[in-house]
């Protein structure tokens, strides 16, 4: 039997952290939030130089020491020019489509320290004032703009606001949650399986229970630019399970209710035995799982092999619709992989 996991908390601390922004290179935020939540169990978690955060949990045996992984940063952008008009020309964080968040709110975060609200907005957004094919331009990054909601109608009024090349910016979460189970935000990836986490360790450590190995938690800060967990474990790890959100779309076997153990994506396949092992404790459990493959995703656990690292890796993950757009799981996503986490971490 495997320890219950407290949903209901899970699901909190996931809006919580939804709603602390942390867009790739600006995640201390978030980071100070995990680590406060994660602070009452068996180990603590403690910042790097680099931003992320680790801690090792003792276990029963310390022969093939394990880490359980999942990223923080979120997609987001960054000042790149203050334009002419004083609103802001941006460059992407992470993977995105400019059509993705066309019409969002968004939070500059100044070098003054103060922070600003704003729209992301296509030059030509004014039905009254654009039509054909002005209105129906291509969203793409020379097309859209930042409009800043203080009084700016030039570049030096922008700078008098505090505003330089380089300021994060933080597209609005719009954290939702409903009667039938449903999730919907920007940045489930990978929010959602750092919740995933923290609902599988809760449950162990509140069930008196200890990890089979030596086991590192790890959540990183760099995901969405490539190398988030390329460092931070340590030198005689055995495992690394990389949590990070499994892709539902036409095609796919993932759904928003059940935990995915991912075949291979576009870096090439993921270990075969662990892979198993894996698929061997979803079953074994009755745990809703799928097993996928996703044609253009790149994940943590490739970054650390990348680096060198000579361990086992394998990848699972709650289902997530429309990935990198305004997305959506479900409860039952959650708890079906904070129970395989669970499950592996005991076995």
């Amino acid at each position: 039997m495997l320890p219950p996991i407290d949903v209901d908390d899970m699901v909190a601390f996931l809006t919580g952290l939804l709603n602390t922004p942390s867009p790739t290179g600006d995640t201390d935020a978030a980071m100070r939030y995990v680590q406060e939540a994660f602070a009452g169990l068996p180990f603590s978690l403690e910042m790097t130089p680099k931003g992320l955060l680790a801690g090792t949990w003792p276990g029963q045996s310390a022969d093939q020491p394990r880490a359980v992984t999942a990223h923080v940063d979120t997609l987001g952008g960054m000042v790149q020019e203050i334009k002419d008009n004083g609103r802001l020309h941006i460059t992407q964080l992470g993977g995105w489509h400019w059509s993705s968040v066309e019409g969002e709110g968004l939070t500059i975060f100044a070098s003054n320290g103060r922070a600003y609200r704003g729209a992301f907005l296509p030059t030509t957004a004014s039905v009254h004032a654009h039509t054909g094919e002005a209105q129906n331009a291509k969203r793409s990054g020379e097309n859209m703009e930042v409009r800043i909601n203080a009084p700016t109608a030039s570049a030096e009024e922008t700078r008098d606001l505090g505003i330089r090349v380089g300021d994060v910016i933080a597209f609005d979460p719009r954290v939702e949650t409903d009667e039938y189970g449903f999730i919907c935000s920007r940045h489930l990836d990978d929010k959602a399986s750092v919740a995933c986490i923290y609902g599988a360790v809760q449950a162990i450590a509140q069930a008196g229970l200890t990890p089979a190995q030596d086991t590192t938690i790890h959540i990183s800060n760099y995901e969405e630019v490539g190398h988030g967990a390329a460092t931070g474990f340590p030198a005689n790890l055995h495992d690394l399970l990389t949590v990070d959100m499994a892709v539902v779309a036409p095609k796919q076997e993932s759904d928003e209710y059940s935990v995915t153990v991912c075949a291979k994506d576009s870096r090439g396949p993921y270990h075969l035995g662990f892979r198993r092992e894996l698929e061997t404790l979803a079953a074994q459990h009755n745990l809703s799982y799928k097993t996928d493959i996703y044609p253009f995703y790149g994940s943590d656990g490739e970054a650390y092999w990348r680096a060198g690292g000579d361990v086992r890796v394998g990848l699972i993950g709650p289902g997530v619709d429309a990935s990198h757009h305004y997305e959506r799981t479900h409860r039952d996503a959650l708890e079906n992989s904070a129970q395989l986490i669970a499950a592996y971490l005991l076995s």
